[in-house]
C-alpha cells in the first residue's frame, strides 16, 4: 500500500472501522485523556429547561429541586456542577470514559464542597441494568455522534432502562443533511492531520490543509461551498473543539428519523427539541409551512425531518420520553399551561412607551421584534424587560399589563404576546422562578457563594469560568478569575484594587501596557483600577446570582 493510500485509510478509520490500533473505546479514552474537552454548562441541557419544555407540550416532569440527574459523558462535570449548586437536595451522577477528566472534576467538586454530586469513570457500553438506579433527567451532550456504534446503542439503552416513568432524556448529535458537506472538510483535515504525533501537530497540519484547499478549490464547486460554510467555525472555535469535532476517530452523524427509529427500538419516543422555537413551522414562512403541514399531516417527527432538509440542519438537541407517554404529548400550545410558567425576556423599546394608539417596536435590532399598538402588550414587554434577567410569573405579567383594564380582551392580548415570544424563541421560561438581581451594590458588590467558589476552583484553567442562574457559562479573563471570587460583599472598590495589586505582586496576574509588563507601582495601581471598574461594569451582563 502506498503512503498516500495508507494515510487516507488511517484518516478514514471512523468510516471503515478497520486498522484500529486498539478498540474504539480505548482509542476514545486515549484521545480525551490526551486532549480533554472543555467542561462548561450547556444551557439547553439544564434540567430546568427540560422540565419546562415537557410542560409546554403537555407532560408533567419531576421537580428539579429533588431530582436524580445522570449525565453520560460528563467530562469533568462542568455541566453538572451548576445544577448541584442550585439544587442541594438533588442527587447527581456523571459518567465519563476519561479517568483524567473524572479525577479533575472530583477534585473541583470536593473544593466546592458539593456533597450531592459524584463523577465516575465508566465505559458506557459496559454499564449494566442494575448498576445505576433510576433518574428523572438523563443528559448526553456532545457524545452520541462521537462514539462507536456499540456505545451509541448503550446510550439509548441506558436512557430507556434508567429513566424514571415521568423522566426526560436529552441527547445531542450531529445530523444530516447538514453534515454531508462538513464531512468533506473533516475528511481532508484528517487526511493531513491525523498521521501526526501530538494534538497540536494534528491540528496545525489539518488547518494547513484547509488553507491549501481554500486557495485551490474551484469557485462554485462542492468543495469550495463546503469550505466556505465551515470557515467561520474553523476560524473562531477553540482548539479542543476542533480536535474532537474534526479530528477525532469517531464522528457519525445521522438523520433525525434514524435517531428516532433507534430510540423507538428501546422503548423511547420523541418529545421535542431543547430549543422548541425551531419546531414551529410557521416561523419558516407560508411558502414552507403550508406544503409541509399538508405533506406531514399530524406527524411531528416527519415534519422535523423535512425541516432538516429545508434548513440543512447540522445539529440537534432532542428530548426523549418513555413510549407510553407519547399519547399525552400536545404540539398545539395550550395557553392554560402558560399560567405555571415564569418568563424572562429582554425586549427594549426603540423609544419611550406611548399611550396614543400608535404602533411601537420592541426587541433587539436585527432580530424578530414585537410590534404593537396595544397598551397591554407594551406594558407586558416593559415589565419583562425591567425584570430581566430575572423571571416574572404569568400572574405578575398580567397584573402589570392590564393595569386596571382587566378584561378578557386584554388578557387574550397578553397571552397572544407570550405565545408569540415562545414560538419565536424570544423568551425564556421555567416552572420555578429564576431570581437574579443584576444590579449590585456599587459600594460592596456581592456574588452568590457557589458562583464565587466555581470561579476560584477554575482560575488556573485555560478556560476559567463560572455559571449564572440561566445555566450559562460565564468565561473569565485572567484578571476576572482572581477578582470575582472576592466579590463577597466585604470589599469596596478600593479594596478590590488593592487586592488586584497584591495579586500582581504575587505573580498571579500580569498587567500589560502596549504589550509590555508594568513595573511602575503607580502604573500598576492605575491599571488595576481600570480592570476593577471594567469587571463591575460587566456584572449585569454576566447575569450572576447575587449573594445573600
Amino acid at each position: 500500500m502506498g503512503l498516500f493510500f495508507y494515510n487516507v485509510a488511517r484518516a478514514m478509520v471512523s468510516r471503515t472501522g478497520c486498522m484500529r490500533m486498539n478498540s474504539g473505546v480505548e482509542q476514545l479514552r486515549m484521545q480525551y485523556d490526551e486532549a480533554p474537552y472543555a467542561s462548561h454548562p450547556f444551557p439547553q441541557s439544564a434540567p430546568e429547561n427540560l422540565a419546562a419544555v415537557a410542560h409546554l407540550f403537555g407532560l408533567r416532569a419531576p421537580p428539579v429541586a429533588t431530582a436524580r440527574v445522570l449525565e453520560l459523558g460528563c467530562s469533568s462535570g462542568g455541566n453538572l456542577v451548576p445544577v448541584a449548586a442550585r439544587h442541594p437536595r438533588a442527587r447527581l451522577l456523571g459518567l465519563d470514559l476519561s479517568g483524567v477528566q473524572v479525577r479533575q472534576g472530583n477534585e473541583r467538586i470536593a473544593a466546592m464542597g458539593l456533597a450531592n454530586l459524584e463523577l465516575r469513570e465508566a465505559d458506557l457500553a459496559q454499564v449494566g441494568r442494575d448498576e445505576l438506579g433510576e433518574f428523572d433527567y438523563i443528559i448526553c451532550h456532545g457524545v452520541y455522534s462521537w462514539v462507536p456504534a456499540e456505545v451509541q446503542q448503550a446510550i439509548l439503552r441506558i436512557c430507556s432502562e434508567h429513566l424514571s416513568p415521568e423522566g426526560v432524556a436529552y441527547v445531542s448529535y450531529n445530523t444530516y443533511p447538514g453534515w454531508k458537506a462538513k464531512e468533506i472538510v473533516r475528511d481532508a483535515m484528517m487526511l493531513r492531520g491525523n498521521p501526526r504525533d501530538t494534538p497540536a501537530e494534528r491540528l496545525s497540519f489539518a488547518r494547513g490543509m484547509v488553507d491549501f484547499l481554500q486557495q485551490v478549490a474551484r469557485k462554485g464547486s462542492v468543495l469550495a461551498t463546503a469550505l466556505e460554510e465551515s470557515a467561520p467555525l474553523l476560524r473562531t472555535s477553540q482548539d479542543y473543539y476542533l480536535l474532537h469535532e474534526y479530528l477525532e476517530a469517531f464522528n457519525a452523524p445521522c438523520y433525525f428519523q434514524q435517531l428516532i427509529d433507534r430510540a423507538d427500538a428501546v422503548g423511547l419516543s420523541y418529545l421535542a427539541e431543547a430549543e422548541p422555537s425551531g419546531m414551529f413551522v410557521g416561523n419558516y414562512g407560508s411558502e414552507i409551512a403550508e406544503p409541509l403541514l399538508k405533506e406531514c399531516g399530524h406527524s411531528q417527527v416527519l415534519l422535523e425531518q423535512y425541516l432538516d432538509f429545508v434548513v440543512n440542519r447540522t445539529f440537534r438537541q432532542t428530548l426523549l420520553v418513555h413510549k407510553p407517554r407519547a399519547a399525552d404529548i400536545r404540539y398545539r400550545l395550550d395557553r392554560a399551561r402558560h399560567a405555571a410558567f415564569h418568563f424572562a425576556a429582554n425586549l427594549p423599546g426603540h423609544e419611550a412607551m406611548r399611550d396614543d394608539g400608535r404602533s411601537q417596536s420592541f426587541g433587539a435590532e436585527g432580530k424578530a421584534q414585537v410590534i404593537t399598538t396595544h397598551m397591554e402588550v407594551k406594558r407586558a414587554v416593559e415589565a419583562l424587560t425591567a425584570a430581566w434577567p430575572a423571571t416574572l410569573a404569568h400572574a405578575e405579567i398580567l397584573a402589570q399589563a392590564v393595569d386596571g383594564n382587566d378584561t378578557a380582551a386584554a388578557r387574550t392580548r397578553v397571552d397572544d404576546l407570550l405565545e408569540f415570544l415562545i414560538t419565536r424563541g424570544l423568551v425564556k421560561y421555567r416552572l420555578d422562578p429564576v431570581e437574579i438581581e443584576a444590579a449590585q451594590d456599587p459600594a460592596r458588590p456581592c456574588i452568590d457563594e457557589e458562583v464565587r467558589r466555581m470561579a476560584a476552583a477554575s482560575r488556573n484553567d485555560a478556560d476559567a469560568g463560572t455559571f449564572n442562574g440561566w445555566h450559562d457559562a460565564v468565561l473569565l479573563n485572567p484578571v476576572e478569575r482572581w477578582l470575582l471570587p472576592e466579590l463577597d460583599g466585604t470589599r469596596d472598590r478600593q479594596a478590590l484594587v488593592d487586592s488586584l495589586v497584591e495579586h500582581v505582586a504575587q505573580k498571579h496576574v500580569l498587567l500589560l501596557r502596549e504589550g509590555q509588563p508594568l513595573a511602575d507601582p503607580r502604573h500598576i495601581a492605575s491599571t488595576a483600577a481600570l480592570h476593577v471598574d471594567a469587571l463591575l461594569a460587566r456584572l449585569p451582563e454576566m447575569k450572576l446570582q447575587r449573594g445573600r
